[in-house]
């Protein structure tokens, strides 16, 4: 969902009213090719004009929830995804929570392990790949009436179920570490640029993990029977696990 962002909105300071959706074939082709991950999705998009592929590009939104499975079990797999977990690990080491500008970007979520697939035989991506059920249907709906899917420009699939602003997820954040007697106050205050470098790598990744706005809606994949479950109310709740496991962890 990173393509879907603005460099200048990376700030924390508002929410954008800009929203795609994957349906709008227009406004996915207006968004600039400096995005992030842009160049990828554009050579897709050539090839398949070219006639050389059927591309179909699934862009979830910020994955949230511990990936279950025998793969993760062993320790083979991440459980983890990347967002939340890093402002975990940034609020424990400042030991109050923390949030780019005033936390007013917004990003949409989604559970790792969300909506129901068509077939149960495809239950085995669960183990491997985020929001799995969308890629399983997608695949499914692809291998058994490719004429009635689109590919290309009609080929973007959103995963989504809800919207977040940033301050709801580093408040969540605050009152764990309050609940564990780390902090007393839940408020999370502003990172500083030498905050931004130390616990993300460089105060640009910083402020695009937390302080960037990426709105859309998921008709398209909807459209196709995808229907999550989980809502932005889990994601907050999951924080309380995550943190848990990254406790754990450090241990």
């Amino acid at each position: 969902m990173g393509v879907l962002t603005d460099e200048a909105t990376s700030t924390g300071l508002f929410a954008t009213e800009t929203i795609y959706s994957d349906l709008d074939v227009e406004q996915l082709k207006s968004i600039p090719p400096t995005a992030l991950h842009r160049e990828v999705d554009l050579a897709i998009m050539e090839a398949d004009e070219q006639g050389d592929i059927r591309g179909h590009i699934v862009l979830p939104a910020t994955i949230y929830g511990l990936a279950q499975g025998s793969l993760f079990d062993a320790g083979v797999s991440n459980p983890h995804s990347i967002q939340i977990p890093s402002l975990i690990k940034a609020a424990l080491q400042r030991k109050q929570a923390g949030m780019v500008g005033q936390g007013k970007a917004i990003w949409p979520d989604v559970h790792i392990d969300d909506g129901t697939p068509r077939h149960p035989t495809h239950c085995s991506f669960r183990l491997m790949i985020a929001v799995a059920d969308l890629y399983a249907l997608l695949l499914d709906a692809v291998l058994s009436h490719p004429a009635t899917i689109g590919h290309g420009w009609e080929g973007f699939y959103f995963a989504e179920n809800g919207e977040h602003s940033w301050y709801q997820v580093q408040r969540a954040i605050g009152e764990a570490l309050v609940r564990r007697g780390i902090t007393q106050d839940p408020e999370p205050t502003p990172f500083t640029t030498e905050e931004l470098a130390k616990y993300f790598g460089s105060e640009s990744v910083g402020r695009y993990y937390s302080g960037s706005n990426a709105r859309c809606r998921a008709e398209r994949s909807r459209s196709i029977g995808w229907k999550p479950r989980y809502t932005t109310e889990d994601l907050l709740k999951s924080v309380e696990s995550e943190m848990a496991v990254v406790l754990k962890q450090q241990s």
